[in-house]
């Protein structure tokens, strides 16, 4: 009954601190205490490794559950996999920790949780099942106040900040009946508490500079339109999809507007990108750009490419030709001057948009989950790309296509802007999962992005939420849930890059440096042991 109670006690407190699930932020910080509370007793009391990770693995499970159970909105299967197969990693991960602690048996190796984590939280977001809501630096976007210094960091060291506060709250269990390390203890926790939300706050005095002379003025479009009952149906035209966010934003385009943007997949069945003007959408959308006075357009779209040979893994044979085609989740640029431009999303959906492990096993490709118009493997780009244009004062500006869930992946979004993008346009199609804690854990992740980078973002969603969130991740206009609407945005562009833009997620590398080194010493120590014993 105990270990039931410690495994109800950590999920709850982890499901009730995660953001929209709860949002009550100060409980992530002592989380994993009753899960180190548990592995001590089942391992004082002499049970075996296994047991330990049945308990973690129960734990991890309805952490998973309870905060993204609306995954399962969109698809019970897919749900169910996501709960259970992101578990396991993260139990993986804990039992990896747990063991060599348990060898080395040192002050020093107890701390080994906070790189194995990260290094596991890095690794999760760079492989085909890659699943990174539940990274724990994403516990701080409904608290961008604390985490000003993200611009440094990025959510590894979110992700650090508590896995070290959760480890001395522990110590601190286990010496409370000695008073003096007892107050030692406690005063290093509020200090490591405090330290990073008092100099959270200097940096917030300074996230955006006074001047700011190259500013940019938008217009962002919420059509919402039903994923399930209008976006895929018999009956839909992209025709019909492009005249609706055209009447949205014609009523907020004036001669001061830059830049347009729609959501992913505002054009949902599929069209040849080469032959985009010659069909009746695309000229009307065309024709409506040069109607504009000032205002360029940024908008989702489902597109195909045809290729004379096997591109790669994503392609597709013609039946009776001898050529490929290859299905994109897209974002198009339509300027006055230049040819549209089209980038193509990099980071896919496990299950929805890519055949996890399909370029080893091709067979597993018939297994895809249908969803959106799209199965099997979409083509991505090959690595973040940025697109360019012009404002009505001939200035030229950089901005970063993301689509949907690229929004979550803090280094892909920081080479976009490393490669000079000014601002963050987020096109994303939320719908899926209803009005859920998902759609709103989505947006604020968002945030996180802007303190990441000092960049404004811009985010059109097929439903709420859109929004635009400034550098500090301050959110200055916000839509609701399942309203037709558009709303006009001025912001400043900026082209300083933070350190987390220049170095990425430097955390990992550190980590590794950190169990090399504990390693080192614990070989040490073993050695100095033996040389004793010979003596």
């Amino acid at each position: 009954m105990k270990n039931y109670l410690l495994v109800l006690l950590a999920s709850s407190l982890l499901i009730l601190s995660f953001p929209h699930t709860g949002s009550f932020t100060p409980f992530v910080f002592i989380g994993l205490v009753p899960l180190l509370l548990l592995r001590q007793q089942l391992l004082g009391s002499g049970n075996k490794l296994w047991k330990l990770w049945l308990w973690t693995y129960l734990t991890f499970l309805l952490w998973n559950i309870g905060t993204t159970w609306w995954v399962a909105n969109a698809s019970v299967s897919g749900g169910i996999f996501a709960f259970t197969v992101n578990a396991l990693l993260m139990t993986l991960a804990f039992g990896l920790w747990s063991f060599i602690d348990r060898k080395m048996n040192t002050r020093y190796s107890f701390f080994m949780l906070i790189p194995i984590w990260i290094l596991f939280e890095f690794g999760h977001q760079r492989w085909d099942l890659s699943w990174p809501w539940l990274t724990l630096g994403n516990y701080f976007s409904v608290r961008t106040g604390w985490v000003q210094w993200y611009e440094w960091t990025g959510t590894f060291g979110g992700s650090a900040w508590i896995l070290f506060v959760n480890i001395l709250v522990f110590r601190l269990y286990q010496v409370y009946k000695e008073v003096a390390k007892r107050n030692q203890y406690i005063f290093t926790i509020l200090g490591v508490l405090l330290i990073p939300i008092v100099v959270s706050q200097i940096l917030q005095v300074f996230a955006i500079p006074t001047l700011q002379p190259k500013q940019l003025h938008a217009v962002i479009v919420q059509p919402n339109i039903d994923p399930y009952k209008e976006k895929f149906t018999i009956s839909a035209t992209n025709e019909a999809f492009a005249d609706s966010i055209v009447v949205l934003a014609n009523r907020h385009v004036t001669s001061q507007t830059d830049l347009v943007l729609t959501p992913e997949t505002t054009l949902p069945l599929s069209f040849q990108e080469e032959r985009f003007q010659n069909f009746a959408f695309g000229q009307n959308l065309l024709n409506q750009v040069q109607k504009w006075p000032n205002a360029n357009l940024l908008i989702g779209a489902s597109t195909v490419r045809i290729f004379d040979y096997k591109n790669s893994l994503a392609s597709t044979p013609i039946p009776g030709e001898q050529n490929w085609y290859e299905s994109y989740n897209s974002s198009l640029l339509l300027t006055k001057k230049d040819p549209p431009q089209f980038v193509h999303k990099s980071k896919l959906v496990p299950g929805v948009e890519l055949v996890p492990f399909s370029n080893y096993f091709p067979f597993l490709s018939a297994l895809a989950i249908e969803n959106g118009g799209s199965s099997g493997t979409l083509g991505v780009e090959q690595e973040p790309k940025i697109l360019t244009m012009q404002t009505k004062k001939a200035q030229t500006v950089t901005l970063a296509p993301i689509i949907c869930y690229e929004s979550i992946y803090g280094e892909f979004v920081s080479k976009q802007v490393k490669k000079g993008a000014e601002l963050l346009c987020i096109l994303t199609n939320d719908g899926w999962w209803g009005d859920t804690p998902g759609y709103k854990q989505h947006f604020s992740f968002a945030r996180l992005r802007a303190i990441e980078n000092r960049r404004w973002v811009l985010r059109s969603g097929n439903t709420g939420t859109s929004g635009s969130i400034d550098p500090s991740g301050k959110i200055i206009k916000k839509t609701p849930y399942w309203v037709k609407t558009a709303f006009s945005q001025t912001i400043q562009l900026r082209t300083d890059q933070t350190f987390y833009t220049t170095y990425g997620d430097w955390l990992a590398g550190i980590s590794i440096s950190w169990i090399l080194l504990c390693f080192s010493i614990f070989l040490r120590h073993l050695g100095k042991k033996s040389r004793n014993l010979q003596v």
